[in-house]
């Protein structure tokens, strides 16, 4: 890797620029050009070099020599844009003497080769050919912007001198890297702010970069239109889906990213063992180094075929509306609030080979379900949930239940006994108690024929409050002592819901002032009682450690009745 600052004739110095054929659109808009203009004149006022930004580019070194553009595309685009303004605007002496046009081309074609989405409007700006003087985004809308804002410009400063300042100053860092260098990780290393660079973006480049090297374009195209765009670029909505970032272990990944982490796990591109998500990329351009034409094809294909199924996992947010009869719901609210987007290999997996075994599929989630909500312990989740698949993948649809019943209770056994929940729910962390009585109320309601026919689900947007406080001394030191405090509060049936959290004088007050407020607050348990596990809290006088006691035991038994833990001894 060589880094240097540079002028703008560094352009000059290659032969070709090519942004890749399916590189990200132009995205940038007046605010964007406005601050680069902005930046360009004062600099150019003050006599102040202004620094621009980094141009990461990849040497080809192949028979054509060129450059590809691995970040830089956007200010890259523009600036050269602005030239081409600024060069309208110079007589032919002033620039023929600025040599402009070989900024711009070499020979007769644009030096800066710009990817499918752009191609052809950046050509027609750069060769003047038929440009919508109305377009007010893109690619004509910053032509458009500057032409205007170099008018304004000429009233007061000498545009030759201004061309000849910003392509003679070192506004630039260029880093250029050699064939074999993983520009992810290179990326990564110098680009901390701005739009990442995802494992998706590289992927896909390299995977029709290499339909193009053997075929042709045109086919390259096809196959994109066919098996990729529909899927992942085909209007603003999917787009947004795929770029949607979410954690996956300890760092966010853009959706697209983990389907193509998921996909290479049950293909076996991925070993969990030795690799991790930084070598994505690098792993997928391995893997189709040495594939024909067909093998591509079949590749895509399969890409395509996940990528659906993907699609129409449930996708969890405040606005989702939750209901216990919806298994497959269940068990994604489950890996949302836990975090635990690691199982999504094997979901994805389960889901295509259980396409016609949906008995086989929800018994699945069931016992993953357990797993996860049980085992406080997620290191290691992506090697174990590999595992499961590789032997799925050497076993029959049959077996699979039996293997996941197998590996789970071999590795996380311990957890799995009704004593150890037991005693878990007696001393339960906020998360976990939230999460626990939020299924309650839905299994509650699931149960109850008055709900049952009417109920329309709930969003998880409740607030866990405990009903003896974790400040009870002022008001319930003759309910509790300090030593029975930690042993009372914690218990799971010491909890409950709320829509919204009680104000905080509320919230120590004694137990009929928590239950029917105290004049002036807004929200209290009793304003609260559509939920059935508060409804049954309204006729209580004391708030007692019997009562907690008794409600506890009253949930433990709910529990189980919801996640029967046996199911992993037999």
């Amino acid at each position: 890797m060589e880094a240097r600052e540079n002028k703008f004739n560094f352009i000059r110095d290659e032969r070709k620029i090519v942004i890749p054929f399916f590189q990200r659109p132009y995205v940038w808009k007046k605010e964007h050009w406005e601050q680069l203009l902005n930046d360009l004149k004062n600099s150019f006022l003050n006599k102040k070099e202004h620094f621009l930004g980094s141009i990461v580019l990849k040497r080809n070194n192949g028979v054509e020599n060129y450059s590809i553009v691995i970040d830089g595309q956007q200010r890259l685009t523009t600036f050269s844009i602005l030239i081409k303004v600024l060069y309208d605007f110079l007589n032919q002496e002033q620039r023929e003497d600025l040599e402009l046009k070989t900024f711009l081309f070499t020979k007769k074609e644009p030096r800066i080769n710009h990817s499918k989405l752009d191609k052809e409007k950046y050509e027609k700006v750069l060769k003047d050919e038929n440009i919508d003087n109305q377009e007010k985004d893109g690619i004509f809308g910053c032509y458009n912007y500057f032409k205007k804002e170099v008018e304004n410009l000429k009233q007061n400063i000498n545009l030759y001198n201004f061309v000849e300042f910003i392509i003679g100053s070192k506004l630039w860092v260029v880093v250029c890297l050699n064939k074999d260098e993983d520009e992810q990780k290179i990326f990564d290393s110098i680009n901390s702010t701005g739009q990442r660079l995802s494992s998706t973006d590289i992927i896909k480049n390299a995977l029709f970069g290499k339909i193009i090297d053997i075929t042709n374009e045109d086919k390259a195209m096809q196959y994109y239109k066919e098996y990729w765009d529909s899927v992942f670029d085909k209007d603003e909505i999917e787009q947004e889906f795929w770029n949607e970032e979410i954690e996956s272990g300890r760092v966010k990944r853009n959706k697209s990213e983990i389907f193509l982490y998921s996909y290479a796990i049950i293909k076996d591109i991925f070993n969990t063992e030795i690799h991790n998500l930084s070598n994505l990329s690098d792993l997928y351009k391995k893997h189709i180094e040495n594939l024909n034409e067909n093998d591509l094809k079949e590749l895509l294909k399969e890409l395509k075929d996940y990528a659906r199924i993907y699609r129409n996992f449930p996708d969890i947010n405040k606005t989702t509306v939750l209901k216990y009869e919806n298994y497959e719901l269940r068990f994604f609210h489950i890996i949302s609030v836990y975090n635990t987007n690691t199982v999504m290999p094997l979901i994805l997996f389960l889901k295509k080979i259980l396409s016609q075994n949906e008995n086989i599929y929800k018994e699945c989630l069931y016992l993953l379900e357990m797993l996860i909500l049980l085992n406080p312990e997620t290191k290691d989740y992506n090697k174990f949930f590999s595992k499961i698949i590789k032997k799925i993948q050497n076993s029959n649809i049959d077996n699979i239940i039996n293997i996941i019943k197998f590996e789970s209770y071999d590795r996380y056994g311990e957890y799995f006994n009704k004593n150890e929940v037991r005693n878990w729910l007696y001393c339960i962390k906020n998360k976990d108690a939230n999460f626990i009585l939020f299924w309650i109320e839905l299994y509650r309601q699931y149960k109850n024929k008055d709900y049952k026919d009417n109920t329309l689900g709930l969003n998880y947007v409740y607030t866990l409050e405990h009903l003896l406080p974790q400040s009870w001394k002022e008001h319930w030191n003759d309910i509790i002592n300090d030593d029975e405090a930690e042993e009372i509060i914690y218990q799971i049936g010491n909890m409950t819901l709320l829509k919204g959290s009680l104000n905080s004088s509320l919230r120590n007050m004694n137990w009929q002032a928590k239950l029917n407020g105290d004049g002036k607050a807004k929200n209290y348990i009793r304003k609260n009682a559509d939920l059935l596990i508060n409804k049954e809290l309204l006729n209580k006088e004391l708030w007692n450690k019997d009562e907690i006691k008794s409600r506890t035991e009253e949930f433990i038994n709910e529990f189980f009745e919801i996640w029967n833990v046996e199911l992993f001894n037999k």
